[in-house]
């Protein structure tokens, strides 16, 4: 039974749960108020045939013909009134909350004793309520005892009535009534109130749960796509839930930022590694072209000088010598990858750098159609490092994201500080690039571009990252990319610069 229940869902498992805990408190519930009316109605039916005993002796033992010449208003009235006292004022003296009374039909008269009304045997003629006159009249046509429960200065009152026959003749009916505990008045009423507000609240605890329950049940539910989505983008973050369950979420949240950050260093380590190691190659093989490259050079300028007067040549001495700048200077980007050059090293506002960017790309921004967005932040620290250096990287962060945007489009070029960072944002609205091509950015030869290299963003994130910087990028097809230039702030050098300039 139990591997049954735990085989099942979460949400099954809480919904049982709930409604074993609930079931206990409502079986007691009702099991006491069934006991309390238990009581209250053990308790009623013996003051009834308390009540109900007393009016039989008192018609077992009462002269009924001194009742039946009262009745008839014949004889010595007086004398048959005191005997009738004499009968009926000690049997009211027995309980201080019972009351004896005697009414002739006849005359319209009632005679009461002790208890509640005080009497001693006065006639009461007019002064009763009409409900008890009612009362009475009915017991005479109907000649039946008749029990009711009425309520008197916010207590509950028995009263008993009981006919006295005489040679088959109604002559007087003897009636009692007594105060019931002032307990089961109060019992009775929350009796009333808990009949009605008891199941009441057990509705609106259960709909309470079933809430509670699908609640916890969504963000659970929520948890578990979050995580799933988490193991394809470490970057998702799970939605503020609320409650306990929200610190869970909170949790998941920072490990998986740690995770993220992580990766992005295990991605930067392969990628400096590999780097590292393309660069000694780069380097080898560019020394070995180039020397080649040189003699190239030097005999065509030797052919240019010795044979200018050969008609056609200097066609082709012109073609060889363009070839051979234009791999020269591939080589030479390669060198400067491999090989970074000297870093000079001074404090800058990047705010001021950018805008000296701006002064000689906004022509061919223009040219491109692209629609700029300038939103500097203020009064961002100045940081150290190589501003031409710094310059090379957002040329070509510039260059690229106009030619992403082959139609035109919006380039957003913003600046903030966060944290211990100052973040440079080149936003634009271009082709964008899935998760193959984001993956491969950054590796050497790798370019989207007919005529590109693949070498200016290898270059550039070299060089933000002897900077002890980070380029960030998010990107999606068809929507545009966003790269983030992160440097440091109180940069001093550190151990990757050692003096503010090195080789």
């Amino acid at each position: 039974m139990l591997k049954w229940i735990f085989n099942k869902g979460l949400r099954f498992q809480m919904i049982l749960i709930l409604v074993i805990v609930l079931s206990v408190p409502a079986a007691v519930f009702f099991w006491s108020v069934l006991r309390s009316s238990n009581v209250d109605t053990a308790i009623r039916s013996m003051q009834e045939d308390r009540l109900n005993n007393l009016l039989l002796y008192i018609d077992d033992n009462i002269d009924k013909e001194v009742l039946l010449k009262l009745n008839l208003n014949e004889g010595n009235i007086f004398n048959e009134e005191q005997e009738l006292k004499a009968k009926l004022y000690p049997l009211s003296r027995t309980s201080r909350e019972i009351s004896i009374g005697i009414y002739l039909p006849n005359l319209k008269k009632a005679y009461t004793f002790g208890g509640m009304y005080n009497g001693n045997g006065a006639l009461l003629q007019g002064q009763h309520p009409p409900d008890l006159i009612k009362s009475l009249n009915e017991t005479v046509n109907t000649k039946a005892d008749k029990i009711q429960y009425l309520s008197f200065k916010n207590r509950e009152i028995l009263r008993c009535f009981h006919p006295i026959n005489y040679n088959g003749q109604v002559i007087a009916i003897a009636w009692d009534d007594t105060m019931l505990p002032f307990e089961l008045h109060f019992q009775k009423f929350i009796f009333r109130y808990v009949s009605i507000f008891g199941p009441i609240g057990l509705i609106i605890g259960f709909i309470l749960m079933i809430i509670i329950v699908n609640n916890s049940n969504k963000n659970i539910s929520q948890i578990s796509e979050g995580l799933e989505l988490m193991s394809k983008d470490l970057s998702y973050r799970l939605k503020p839930m609320g409650g306990d369950i929200d610190k869970v979420a909170y949790a998941i949240n920072i490990m998986a930022a740690s995770l993220e950050k992580k990766e992005q260093l295990e991605e930067q380590l392969k990628r400096s590694e590999k780097l590292a190691s393309l660069g000694q190659m780069i380097s080898g093989v560019a020394h070995e072209i180039r020397n080649p490259l040189g003699i190239i050079r030097g005999t065509v300028q030797l052919m240019e000088k010795n044979f200018k007067d050969v008609e056609g040549l200097e066609e082709y001495i012109h073609i060889v010598k363009e070839q051979s700048d234009r791999e020269n200077n591939v080589i030479q980007e390669l060198l400067d990858y491999a090989r970074p050059s000297k870093q000079l090293m001074m404090s800058m506002d990047i705010n001021i750098l950018i805008k000296g960017v701006l002064s000689f790309t906004n022509k061919y921004i223009q040219d491109k159609h692209v629609s700029l967005n300038l939103e500097l932040g203020e009064n961002l620290p100045w940081l150290l490092m190589d501003c031409d250096k710094i310059k090379q990287v957002f040329v070509n962060m510039i260059l690229n994201a106009c030619e992403a945007m082959e139609q035109g489009g919006n380039l957003n070029i913003r600046t903030e500080k966060s944290d211990k960072w100052v973040k440079t944002y080149f936003e634009d609205t271009g082709i964008g690039m899935d998760e193959i091509q984001m993956k491969s950015l950054f590796n050497p030869y790798y370019t989207t571009k007919p005529k590109g290299t693949g070498l200016g963003l290898a270059i550039s994130n070299g060089i933000i990252e002897m900077h002890g910087g980070y380029i960030k990028v998010s990107s999606k097809k068809g929507e545009g990319s966003i790269f983030v230039v992160e440097l440091p702030i109180n940069n001093k050098g550190g151990d990757r610069f050692g003096e503010t300039s090195s080789n």
